[in-house]
Parts: C-alpha cells; sequence; structure tokens
C-alpha cells in the first residue's frame, strides 16, 4: 500500500506568494521586471525557496501563465449541443469578466513572447481548448443544428474573438451579454426558416 504525504502548509504558502509576486511583478512592470531577485524581495521569501519550487526564472514564467490560464470545465454530452455551447461561452466570459483576468491579460501576451516555452503552453493552451471545441462542433453537427467540418479555429475566432475584444477595449462588464449574442448570432445563421 502506497501513501502520499500531505503536502507542507508552509510549502504551498510560500509558493502562492511567490507567484503572486511574480504575477504582480508581470502586471506592474513587463517580463523583464519577472526576475528572481525581485520576485524574492517583493514575496518576502528566500531566493533559496524559489529555487525549491522552480529551478529556472523559465519554470517560475510558465507557472505563471499556468496559474492565470482560463479554465474551462467539461460539460455533460447530455446537455445537448446549444446548451454545452452555451454553458462553453458563459464560462469564457466568467474568467474574462473578472477585473483582475483584465489587468493580467495583456502582460500574459507579452510574456509569451519573451519566452519560447511560454509561447508554447499558450499553444497547448490553444490546442486543447480548441480539440474542445471541435467535439462539441462535431455534436452540433450530429444533432443537425450546424453544418458538418466547420473549421475550428474560425469559429474559436468568431464566438472568443468578441469577448477578447471586451477585455482589451476596458469592457469587460459586458462580456456576458456579448457572448450570448455571439452564441445567438452562431445560431442563428445555421437555422433554416
Amino acid at each position: 500500500m502506497t501513501t502520499t504525504s500531505p503536502i507542507d502548509a508552509r510549502i504551498e504558502r510560500s509558493r502562492a506568494k511567490l507567484l503572486a509576486a511574480a504575477t504582480e511583478l508581470l502586471v506592474d512592470h513587463g517580463p523583464a521586471a519577472l526576475t528572481v531577485d525581485a520576485v524574492a524581495e517583493r514575496s518576502g521569501v528566500a531566493k533559496s525557496t524559489l529555487y525549491r519550487h522552480w529551478p529556472s526564472r523559465e519554470a517560475l514564467m510558465i507557472d505563471v501563465l499556468r496559474e492565470n490560464m482560463p479554465c474551462i470545465p467539461q460539460f455533460d454530452k447530455s446537455l445537448g449541443f446549444e446548451k454545452r455551447l452555451r454553458g462553453y461561452l458563459r464560462a469564457l466570459a466568467d474568467t474574462f469578466a473578472d477585473p483582475e483576468w483584465a489587468r493580467i491579460l495583456p502582460a500574459l501576451f507579452s510574456l509569451k513572447y519573451e519566452c519560447a516555452a511560454v509561447g508554447t503552453l499558450t499553444d497547448t493552451d490553444r490546442d486543447e481548448k480548441v480539440a474542445m471545441l471541435t467535439e462539441l462542433l462535431d455534436a452540433g453537427a450530429a444533432e443537425g443544428a450546424i453544418p458538418a467540418g466547420l473549421e475550428p479555429h474560425s469559429v474559436a475566432a468568431t464566438l472568443f474573438g468578441p469577448l477578447m475584444m471586451c477585455v482589451l477595449t476596458g469592457q469587460a462588464d459586458t462580456v456576458h451579454k456579448v457572448a450570448e449574442f455571439a452564441v445567438d448570432r452562431f445560431l442563428a445563421s445555421y437555422r433554416h426558416g
């Protein structure tokens, strides 16, 4: 029988403090400010502890990005295509409407260009979300709600682009309304009438 030792609360607290400090530095001053010395100083946690969590600045940057990526839940397939699609967009809108996300987003974009591994991670995250969307589009085609073979990246740009625009233009308070509108227009474009 294998047992796992409980995670030391102090280790988790120091990791959380370091990630919060790194995120703040990134948002306030950009990727260049994300140095080991600056993160340790801002967090009040020793550099040696930081290196126990991350072997390099790049590893820290990757975790900063991971901690701040939107998470889309899996929806029960029995809900049907339209309810799942609306849930998917609602979950994204919930993330995009968060004022903290709006504050962090531009810094995350810059981080992608600072570190190749971060770019790879964002590409992987995008591919996972597109795979979820592809499965959803396949379900919609099987139900006859949309045509088969829609290109998922184009659909993602059509549905998610307006939400991102809300965030980038400082209108995150409208993102839920825009998400509903985007889904309504997308579905209406394929309804026979």
